[in-house]
């Protein structure tokens, strides 16, 4: 199971996570803590990475990401550039 950590951190720094940035340093002093937690803090990692999932599906689409979905709602080439 991949978990992605790199890309969900920068989901976590790009909304201000920081609760969840804080969560995963816990997690990972836990692992230097106690090296034979390792079952535990694969869990315990997972768990994490399925919280940032969870708030990334709330958080609203780009507005990038609206126009490619709704051509109508790009005003420049709908009425040109004079906007």
């Amino acid at each position: 199971m991949e978990l992605d950590l790199v890309m969900r951190i920068i989901d976590c720094e790009e909304n201000g996570w920081t609760d969840l940035q804080s969560k995963l340093d816990r997690i990972v002093q836990s692992l230097i803590d106690n090296p034979s937690a390792g079952r535990q803090v694969k869990t315990a990692l997972q768990y994490w990475a399925d919280a940032v999932d969870c708030r990334l599906k709330g958080v609203p689409p780009d507005e990038d990401e609206i126009i490619v979905q709704n051509p109508i709602m790009n005003i420049r080439e709908s009425f040109g550039t004079e906007v």
